[in-house]
């Protein structure tokens, strides 16, 4: 037995690898091919590749062992058949269920094998690829967040997100589960989403629950920050899931989601995933083994396609249960067992049934209707009809085949309904060509056309459409529908093209005001159409002919052809531009401007060519400008444009160019804006510009950049001012490269700040550095720095009743450095401060009182900056209360503070600062009422100390009027109070009229005690919107007037905005605009009261009529005579201002085609 199990060891080993193999091969292949659109789009390069199968070979191992098993018992037995093996084993005495136990013993090793590799090495494999999946091939730093999943935050604390705008980084519906041993709670938000801090929910509610499951507390929120122990959007994106975790894990999350009442189905049915797949390579054994013997099989032909088939069923029947599962259609702890307890049960059953009289009497009849099985199910796999055909009634005369009653049709991506039709058969029963009558609808990709007859001839791939209308949309602003009818239409069925003739196209929607008639039209669905012998019509009538029209259909793609004539000054000019894009993903740009001036009969000529073709990460380009008579002005060179596809970012250029006349040539790199992790980095460039006489400009490098950050939760480090330019400098026509770069002259400007938070730390500060040079010589080198550390937390705490006794200790260290490192400046030798307090206290809280006190000690180690820091030893206290009475309708709180220097032992005590601040609440017959003084003493005299300044608040609430108070009374000064501010607010509903002034009561007239009023409105009628301002300053001497106008249901809004200064001037503006600004009016004018003139700063108007918009521009005087500055009138097709005819100052310009 021991030869036996060693020789079918040594056979089955190559065939379990190349089993293996093959399936991570073809698994590998499948993956690369769902990626292969997003792989080239991104240019992901063929290293990145073999890292993304490289995390994902444990899984494709762990899925392809069972492939590896099956394949090489088929063929191990297959060979051992073929060769008469078994018939001489069985000769031994060896009977053939004997021939289970080598392949069971090795399966049963491959089973824990298989479990170790779930367990341990897959999940973090899969982790590990979804990471590379993100960074190598969808290119995103992070993951995207994943929506409708829990995540484990840690201490107990679970969130879910159920729906996430990625455009705004707001999340909705989100879930804060919170579980420890004595109790439950749950926080529910409608949104969160990120401040400047941290993440916050709002409006919110947060129930929480005993460990005995009732509820304990039940409170409502506008705003709560997530308290969690890192950043929400590393829990969010990267976070777990189910076959990325362990089986401990899962089960963890099964328990603890259990006891939330959540569905954990899904979570089921991937652990027990763990233990059904491990157990694979052992029910494939016992099936493959019995059926292998039992069949017999002796081709390993046969053994491959068996293998093939069985894995289909195995795999795919898993998959199948494990869905059913996980919707609880099924029992998900069964789930995922059936297909090993099915298969189990047919291999046990085999393994029985071997050398019995029962299994001759199944071999044969099996063994026949076996290949028949087999052909059935590969070839309904791999083979399809070419054409599908439906309809309620149909009958053949003849070579005819006739269809009536919703007929539908289905070839290569092409869909046709009608009526009814008539199909011509060829000999073998095929359809050679069909046509189609009645209402028809043709459908490929994004084409639909309807026609009243078409005829297919599907040997030729070709389609005819007769009386056809079809709708072409162009994306620019907005999308424009581009209505298409013709006498007849021919259009290759497998490709996106559509020739039309006889043709009228148009615009317009209902009224059909214009439409342009041609000859022949070519169109190329989301590219462009080329139309030829075109007549515009307006209601019928021709009114110009244009030997050909261009439309571009996409909102990335320039015009095909265009021509645009102009008159100006005597001067008549044609401009000619023709773009085409290749389907290799090539360029060309041609333009041909001339310019004839028709008094001197002179013309200039400028023919500009450009053609790209693809590389890389964008387009390499090569162009030239050629100009006549004058020639100086002639270049070619060649550029590279990147970041095209880029939305984030603008396109980048580095570009080479040379003037053949002048000799003069450059080099160039220019990147407006670039996108990265920390922030936008911008106006990225370099240059280097010469001729034969040398040089004669240099920029090495300039990059800016105003927002330059990187976060970890609350901590942060930003800069907010990045600029580095690296220039020649002087005249360098004499100079060589080397003498450029050691006279050039460099600037260097930083400003940033940090802040790092701890649970009882924070360390913060700013920081400047700048730097200049020329040469040699360093004209500006300051570094400035400005840093703080601090430490605050509570020691101990007694707490019983009403009595509360806090020890508190508080910490910082401030360092503050200035440097200048060139000699002769402010701070060329270093200064510095560097102090360091320490601050413990004592709370107590005794009922309705409060008192406490605090030593601070500040130790200034260093100080050469600031002389009038020295050391401090300072004690404060206090002492207050604060009580509620009447249901908490009378409120009182009161404290005094006081601040000794006891470092001056001439005065010992010194006292600094005495403080006293208060506040009262009196709610009172539907009326809220509260008084917050702060009142700091006059201390100068100890023996007569005396309140100095009193800041006073004042706020009443009584029905729907609030009424704000603030003034500050000077005690000391024979003027107690200079003004007083004061804010009146009326609501009702959504309604609110709002009065802010300022009334200095010592004033006599009231425009001096009242000397502006400030109001702002907003009134709600019958769903109609009124708001504005309304402002009378400089003691009512200048008018703000600021008035909009929302109706209900209305696409229109109307403001006005007014400012009058009296006997001076008046300046007016009003605009009307519709929602999507393509119909407006604006009009602004200048009223000069002591010239009496009229000035209309802006004159705009456009208006849509029907399919055609009416721009009209000017600027212009009435007063005291007219006088015409600037006009310019604009006729357009509607949302395409390219297609237009203009005439204004500029002349007149014609851009139809």
């Amino acid at each position: 037995m021991k030869k036996l199990f060693k020789y079918i060891s040594i056979e089955f080993i190559p065939p379990f690898f190349m089993g293996l193999i093959a399936f991570i091969v073809f698994v590998s292949l499948e993956l690369l091919y769902q990626l292969s659109e997003i792989i080239v789009r991104n240019n992901v390069g063929f290293s990145k590749l073999l890292i993304l199968i490289w995390y994902h070979l444990p899984y494709f191992i762990s899925m392809g062992i069972p492939v590896g098993v099956l394949f090489g018992i088929f063929w191990v037995i297959s060979k051992l058949s073929s060769a008469n093996e078994i018939i001489a084993l069985q000769t031994l005495g060896i009977p053939m269920k004997k021939l289970i136990i080598p392949f069971m013993t090795i399966s049963l090793l491959l089973s824990f094998f298989t479990f170790a590799l779930f367990d341990t090495i897959v999940p973090q494999s899969n982790y590990k690829a979804k990471e590379a999946m993100a960074r190598y091939v969808y290119q995103r730093p992070q993951a995207q967040i994943e929506e409708n999943q829990f995540v484990d935050v840690g201490d107990g604390r679970y969130l879910f997100v159920k729906q996430i705008d990625r455009e705004s980084g707001i999340l909705y519906d989100v879930l804060l589960y919170e579980v420890k041993k004595d109790y439950t709670a749950v926080f529910n938000a409608k949104q969160a989403q990120k401040g400047s801090d941290g993440w916050y929910m709002k409006n919110g509610r947060m129930f929480r629950t005993n460990k005995d499951g009732f509820l304990d507390l039940d409170i409502t929120f506008d705003q709560l920050q997530l308290d969690i122990q890192e950043d929400v959007e590393e829990f969010l994106n990267f976070s777990k899931s189910a076959n990325e975790m362990t089986s401990k894990e899962l089960r963890e999350k099964i328990t603890t989601f259990s006891k939330l009442g959540l569905d954990v189905s899904g979570l089921i049915v991937s652990y027990q995933s763990k233990f059904a797949n491990s157990l694979a390579p052992l029910v494939i054994c016992i099936l493959g083994t019995a059926l292998s013997l039992f069949l017999n099989l002796t081709s390993k032909s046969w053994s491959v396609i068996t293998t093939f088939v069985l894995v289909i069923i195995y795999q795919g029947s898993g998959a199948w249960l494990s869905a059913l599962g996980k919707e609880k259609i099924i029992n998900p702890t069964i789930s995922v067992w059936i297909p090993n307890i099915i298969f189990g049960i047919i291999g046990a059953f085999l393994f029985f049934m071997l050398d019995t009289r029962a299994s001759y009497k199944l071999l044969e009849p099996l063994k026949r209707i076996f290949s028949v099985i087999l052909f059935i199910l590969v070839g309904s796999s791999f083979f399809s009809a070419p054409v599908n055909i439906n309809s309620q009634n149909f009958f053949l005369k003849d070579d005819l085949l006739f269809l009536e009653g919703d007929v539908f049709v289905e070839y290569e991506g092409s869909t046709i309904k009608a009526d009814s039709a008539q199909g011509e058969l060829n000999e073998d029963g095929t359809i050679k060509a069909a046509t189609f009558y009645g209402n028809i609808s043709y459908r490929y990709e994004d084409i639909s056309i309807q026609a009243s007859e078409i005829t297919v001839n599907f040997e030729e791939d070709s389609a005819v459409f007769l009386n056809s209308y079809t709708i072409q949309k162009y994306k620019g602003d907005k999308e424009v529908e581009v209505r298409i009818w013709s006498e007849s239409i021919q259009k290759p069925m497998q490709e996106n093209i559509i020739e039309t003739n006889k043709t009228q196209l148009t615009t317009c929607e209902d009224c059909i005001t214009y439409y342009f008639s041609a000859r022949k039209v070519d169109i190329f669905p989301g590219y462009f159409l080329i139309a030829r012998d075109v007549v515009l019509s307006f209601f019928g009538v021709p009114v110009l002919y244009l030997p050909f029209y261009f439309q571009s259909l996409s909102e990335d793609e320039k015009e095909p052809m265009s021509l645009t004539f102009g008159y100006d000054n005597n001067e008549f000019s044609l401009l000619t531009e023709i773009n085409y894009k290749f389907k290799n993903g090539s360029k060309v740009h041609l333009s041909y401007n001339t310019v004839n001036d028709l008094a001197t009969q002179e013309t200039d000529k400028e023919v500009t060519l450009k053609y790209g073709v693809p590389f890389l990460y964008g387009s390499l380009y090569l162009f030239t400008s050629l100009n006549s008579p004058n020639t100086y002005d002639n270049n070619l060179g060649v550029s590279y444009q990147f970041f095209e596809d880029n939305k984030a970012s603008e396109i980048a250029k580095l570009e080479l160019q040379l003037e053949p006349a002048t000799e003069k040539k450059s080099l160039s790199l220019n990147i407006p804006k670039l996108q990265t992790n920390l922030g936008d980095l911008k106006n990225i460039r370099s240059h280097i510009y010469w001729d034969p006489k040398g040089f004669d400009d240099i920029l090495f490098l300039n990059v800016e950049s105003t927002a330059f950050q990187k976060r970890y939760g609350r901590s942060l480090i930003s800069l907010s001012k990045l600029k580095l330019n690296s220039h020649s400098y002087g005249d360098i026509s004499d100079l060589s490269m080397p003498e450029i770069w050691n006279t050039k002259e460099t600037e260097i400007d930083i400003s940033g700040k940090y802040n790092f938070y701890e649970t009882f730390a924070r360390m913060y500060g700013n920081f400047d550095y700048a730097y200049t040079t020329v040469g040699t010589e360093t004209t500006k080198n300051r570094l400035t720095t400005k840093n703080t550390f601090s430490y605050k937390d509570t020691l101990y705490e007694i707490k019983n009743n009403n009595f509360d006794l806090k020890f508190n200790m508080e910490d910082t260290i401030n360092f503050n450095y200035y440097n200048d490192f060139i000699p002769g400046e402010t701070y060329s030798s270093g200064k510095s401060l560097f102090n360091y307090s320490l601050k413990p206290g004592i709370d107590i809280n005794l009922g309705a009182f409060q008192v406490g006190n605090s030593l601070e000690y500040v130790k200034v180690l260093e100080n050469s900056l600031t002389p009038s820091a020295t050391d401090e030893l300072n004690y404060n206290d206090y002492v207050g209360y604060s009580f509620s009475i009447f249901d908490k309708n009378l409120t009182n709180s009161s404290r005094l503070s006081r601040s000794f220097d006891l470092r001056n032992t001439e005065n010992f005590p010194d006292l600094q600062k005495l403080e006293l601040q208060t506040q009262t609440n009196i709610n009172l017959l539907n009326t809220k009422n509260t008084l917050q003084t702060k009142t700091e003493f006059d201390i100068s005299d100890l023996n007569k100390i005396q309140p100095d300044t009193t800041n006073v608040k004042l706020t009443n609430v009584i029905g729907l009027l609030t009424h704000r108070s603030e003034f500050d009374y000077h005690h000391q000064e024979e003027i107690k109070i200079d003004y007083i501010e004061n804010r009146e607010i009326l609501r009702y509903n959504r309604n609110r009229l709002q009065f802010d002034y300022d009334l200095y009561i010592n004033e006599k007239t009231f425009t001096k005690m009242v000397p502006e009023l400030l109001t702002y409105f907003l009134f709600y009628y019958d769903g109609n919107k009124i708001y504005g301002d309304f402002d009378m300053k400089e003691e009512y001497t200048l008018y703000d007037l600021d008035i909009n106008f929302l109706e209900k249901s209305s696409n229109y809004s109307f403001g006005i905005e007014t400012t009058y200064r009296i006997s001076d001037y008046l300046k007016t503006g009003f605009h009307i605009n519709n929602r999507d600004k393509s119909e407006f009016a604006k009009i602004n004018f200048n009223y000069d009261i002591e010239d009496q003139s009229v000035n209309f700063t802006e004159f705009e108007i456009q208006k849509q009529i029907v399919c055609w918009t009416l721009n009209l521009q000017s600027k212009f005087s009435l007063l005291p005579q007219f006088d015409l500055t600037s006009f310019r009138i604009s006729f357009f097709i509607n949302y395409i201002p390219d297609k237009n005819i203009s005439y204004g100052d500029d002349g007149f310009e014609f851009g139809l085609m």
